[in-house]
């Protein structure tokens, strides 16, 4: 195994301790008393600097007390005012559309910054807002992507810290002892990547694992270079079941990947059954991943199986996984 390959998996593997680390120094970031006198949450981020955010938002979306906007763009929506908390989320702290938005933000705005460094960690000292900047050690991969542990860790306990989150310190112990690799799970992520072998992957999740289909996606893409897309039920049986007949290769091509869940709303629940049959009946495979346990508990093992997933996918497709070659090109191509 090379070593990029071995540093993937790693990553991987440090899942739990990515989050360990970030949720408890985060934890220690002095925030100003005014901080908590807010009525939302806009998060701005790109790619894998906001997958973090996608699972947090859908997981305890019952246990916050106020809405989470992610934000993938250059710009300031005007509901972004004084009653607003500002988080500015870029691993790299590179990412020029955060760094765009940070030059449009002023000192009525309630801002935190999460960063490895870079020009965002700058910007935050010049401007004097909070930030908690964190050494990834655990993630020897250097890919964001693989690095989600540290943003779920610190937007948990930063949300925490200011009571907009209902949540404790067991939740994050949970994720930490989730996290852990079974032999069960690495047996599993191995068996689906060969019934993904040579497909368009559609995810489908619902509910609290809806972000994990997302960050699947972004994984299997990215580093598998294995074209993927993500649904969400129930939305999807609106519109998504009669576009399935053309082009004629759409049959051969596509699998539907089911991450199914005892903790879904009953009508999901017979949603997800009555898809996965109308889709089979249409001529396309599937798929279903059922990892068990409660909603917390699901989140953070379907985390680390969709990480595994793409690195299987690696090696089937024999590429790897840490080289973005067409993502290099753009943003050179771009700076120009």
């Amino acid at each position: 195994m090379k070593l990029n390959e071995q540093n993937y998996l790693k990553s991987i593997e440090l899942l739990g301790e990515q989050i360990k680390q970030s949720y408890f120094e985060a934890g220690r970031l002095k925030l100003p008393a005014s901080y908590r006198q807010i009525n939302k949450i806009a998060v701005f981020g790109m790619g894998g600097s906001q997958l973090g955010t996608d699972l947090i938002n859908n997981l305890f979306s019952q246990e916050l007390k106020v809405p989470i906007i992610q934000i993938r763009d250059y710009s300031v929506p005007g509901f972004v005012d004084a009653n607003t908390l500002v988080l500015l989320l870029s691993y790299s702290g590179t990412t020029e559309e955060v760094l765009a938005v940070s030059q449009k933000l002023s000192s009525r705005n309630k801002v935190v910054v999460i960063t490895v460094g870079g020009k965002l960690s700058e910007v935050s000292k010049k401007n004097h807002w909070p930030m908690y900047q964190f050494d990834p050690r655990y993630n020897p991969s250097g890919q964001p992507r693989m690095g989600t542990g540290y943003l779920v860790g610190s937007v948990m306990a930063i949300l925490k810290k200011l009571n907009l989150l209902a949540i404790n310190d067991s939740t994050a112990n949970q994720m930490i002892v989730g996290a852990k690799l079974t032999s069960a799970v690495k047996l599993q992520a191995k068996k689906l990547a060969k019934s993904l072998k040579g497909k368009t992957p559609i995810i489908i999740g619902a509910e609290h694992l809806f972000g994990n289909a997302h960050i699947m996606t972004n994984q299997i893409n990215e580093s598998s270079k294995q074209r993927c897309y993500y649904f969400a039920l129930p939305e999807l049986n609106h519109h998504l079941l009669e576009g399935l007949s053309f082009p004629s290769t759409t049959k051969k091509n596509l699998v539907f990947v089911f991450l199914n869940s005892k903790n879904y709303f009953a009508r999901n629940k017979k949603r997800f059954a009555l898809t996965e049959q109308v889709v089979n009946k249409q001529g396309i495979g599937s798929v279903k991943i059922d990892v068990g346990g409660n909603k917390v508990q699901e989140a953070i093992k379907l985390l680390g199986l969709g990480g595994l997933l793409s690195y299987e996918l690696t090696k089937i497709n024999k590429v790897e996984p840490d080289q973005i070659p067409w993502v290099n090109y753009f943003k050179e191509q771009l700076g120009k």
